[in-house]
């Protein structure tokens, strides 16, 4: 310790030091008047004073990732990784002319749900977002203006195929909501945290951009809508994984993810197909891709005559290691939705241990049904009356040698 009590000097990390040189350069690019290059240099001092515990978060594992402003976070290893990657493509796609220099990449922030991954950076002190999956990266253009909701200054710089809406937030803009409204009725409301820095922000909506519209707003004041971001300086499949698509399973399940505004999933190409249910207008198709699964449901849109609706439900494992267990896929033709009384279908959809082949499900009284099993996944319709939230059935699983692989219970969902 020093005779003013401060702890001893040590070295900034690789990535800190980075990300200053970068915002002090930035500020000196852009020539700010001096009381605006002041606050900037007051955020630097604060950082450099909080250098000793700064660096002890970014020595932890990449599992406890440092904490950023404003309630966001920053993954110092995924945010490299993603970049770098980024990069690559750039480059694979003869573009690297058209942005800065890796070098002058600096994160700010991670953002992740489940497969879909986005950093928000800087190129060279411009906003920047780079969007990746299992299969695919999307990069915004560095170069491209925001676009702007009438008469603000909060903008738009990238609207992905998977619902990742990357933009800038406005100076006073805090405490804003993005809202979010399909064609087919799904809608969202997600309160926005922007980076202190650049007033960028990132929401992973989870909607088609063809079929969203996007507003933001405050707390009782009206929204004011989004018009659509610029287009991406490139969106590839860098990593691709053929699935079956050929297939009348592969084809529904293909078709089926294609139409769904909600939920718009990553990597949707790569999931190959399960077993398919189809009655009374009504088609259930189902899919896999690695331990994440997918059951996508089609049915009559009651509110527009004469189309369709189709919803896909993403499932992963449960925290805690199990064999089996359902998957969440909701009742098609449902009273409440519009449908006809007396003829709406529920489905059951579990994940099994991948060597089944064929799974007998009694759902008591009397009913059971027996039905293949195709990528470890289940699927059948619940006999009627016999369907309640929770209830528990039982489920035997064999193999192909007939041998039990799971016997079980599980939940209706």
């Amino acid at each position: 310790m020093s005779d003013l009590g401060l702890p001893p000097r040590r070295e900034l990390p690789d990535d800190v030091r980075a990300r200053l040189r970068a915002e002090l350069r930035q500020g000196m690019a852009k020539r700010r008047p001096a009381r605006i290059w002041y606050a900037a240099a007051a955020s630097v001092l604060v950082l450099a004073g909080g250098a000793a515990v700064v660096a002890r978060q970014l020595r932890q594992p990449a599992e406890v990732p440092p904490a950023a402003p404003s309630g966001l976070t920053l993954d110092g290893k995924l945010a490299k990784e993603m970049l770098d990657r980024c990069w690559a493509a750039v480059q694979a796609a003869g573009k690297a002319a058209q942005v800065p220099p890796r070098e002058d990449w600096v994160p700010l922030f991670t953002k992740v749900l489940r497969a879909d991954a986005v950093v928000a950076a800087t190129a060279a002190g411009k906003p920047m977002f780079c969007e990746t999956t299992d299969t695919t990266v999307t990069l915004s253009d560095p170069g491209a203006a925001p676009a702007y909701a009438p008469g603000t200054r909060t903008g738009l710089l990238l609207h992905s195929a998977t619902g990742a809406v990357g933009g800038v937030l406005a100076p006073g803009g805090d405490g804003s909501f993005l809202q979010t409204e399909t064609e087919g009725g799904s809608s969202g409301l997600t309160e926005v945290f922007s980076s202190q820095v650049t007033r960028q922000f990132v929401v992973l909506t989870q909607t088609a951009p063809a079929a969203t519209r996007i507003a933001i707003g405050k707390s009782g004041q009206p929204s004011v809508p989004l018009p659509a971001a610029p287009p991406p300086l490139l969106a590839v499949v860098d990593r691709p994984v053929a699935a079956d698509r050929t297939s009348p399973a592969g084809r529904a399940l293909g078709d089926c993810l294609a139409a769904a505004d909600f939920e718009a999933l990553p990597d949707a190409a790569a999931y190959a197909p399960g077993p398919l249910l189809e009655a009374d207008g009504y088609r259930v198709a189902t899919g896999r891709h690695g331990a994440r699964t997918v059951v996508c449901t089609t049915e009559p849109d009651y509110q527009r005559p004469g189309r369709t609706k189709s919803r896909a439900a993403l499932d992963e494992p449960p925290p805690e290691a199990t064999p089996a267990y359902s998957l969440m896929v909701g009742t098609l033709g449902a009273v409440e939705a519009g449908g006809e009384r007396g003829k709406s279908r529920t489905p059951f959809a579990a994940a099994l241990p991948a060597t089944a082949t064929i799974a007998t499900v009694d759902f008591g009284a009397g009913s059971s049904v027996d039905a293949p099993v195709a990528e470890g996944l289940l699927a059948v319709w619940v006999p009627k009356g016999q369907y309640e939230p929770g209830r528990l059935v039982r489920v035997v699983a064999r193999d192909a040698r007939g041998a039990v692989v799971y016997d079980g219970t599980l939940a209706l969902r």
